[in-house]
């Protein structure tokens, strides 16, 4: 395991969201933004909605427990592949492109050669504008990611939500968290689709609200997966 990967598992437990720095600080400690070809080298917090990997009542469901137990994705699913993607916009039904998302990545997550591979995926909703504990809107967005997620009923697929910015205390100036930033994530993406397996970033899509994606670029991860993981991969 390389020295990236060492450093990642020793220090994710500490992992926090480094929203208490000044700008410049923010700018020069941050991690940089993974380009495909990178490492995955920081883990992603964010509060599950819905977890169909688990029944409700089985300790590892963190659903429903709010601010005691913020969910590291990245570190859930290990070095295994997997599909994360990040949407600032929560769909008002399932027939917008956040729908069309989950049910690709639930049926890839069903095909057996996949299953063997242990694919697994995330959809986090960056719709707070602070930190969860402070965010006045907090509740009326869970409200609709359990609206749409009630619409969708995702079969694997983790469904959470998380900042998009956060205000330090004691500034009035928001700022971007390390985490999205360390995805990729700049401000004029609406969507951002990130695969990578053992904590490499395979492919990353990213589509602004005016080019959502399109059949076309479900096809295109359906052909990254395949190229990835088809068994007749040397």
């Amino acid at each position: 395991m390389s020295t990236v990967r060492r450093a990642f598992w020793a220090g994710v437990a500490g992992l926090a969201i480094a929203v208490g720095l000044s700008a410049q600080e923010k700018k020069d400690t941050a991690e940089p933004a993974a380009p495909a070809g990178e490492e995955v080298t920081g883990g992603f917090r964010a509060y599950v909605i819905a977890e169909p990997r688990f029944p409700a009542d089985d300790i590892r469901n963190p659903v429903g427990k709010g601010l005691r137990n913020p969910v590291d994705l990245v570190t859930e699913h290990g070095l295994g592949p997997t599909i994360a993607v990040f949407a600032r916009t929560i769909p008002a039904d399932v027939a917008q492109p956040a729908g069309f998302l989950v049910k690709k990545l639930d049926a890839l997550q069903e095909m057996k050669e996949y299953k063997a591979k242990r694919l697994g995926a995330f959809m986090v909703f960056l719709a707070l504008k602070d930190e969860y504990r402070k965010d006045e809107t907090r509740d009326p967005r869970i409200k609709e990611i359990q609206q749409f997620a009630a619409g969708i009923m995702p079969k694997h697929t983790t469904i959470a939500l998380a900042e998009a910015t956060a205000v330090p205390e004691g500034s009035e100036t928001p700022l971007v968290p390390a985490q999205v930033q360390a995805m990729g994530i700049g401000p004029e993406d609406d969507i951002v689709v990130v695969f990578y397996d053992r904590l490499h970033v395979i492919k990353r899509w990213k589509f602004p609200a005016s080019k959502p994606p399109t059949e076309e670029d479900l096809k295109a991860i359906d052909d990254a997966v395949a190229k990835e993981l088809a068994p007749t991969k040397k």
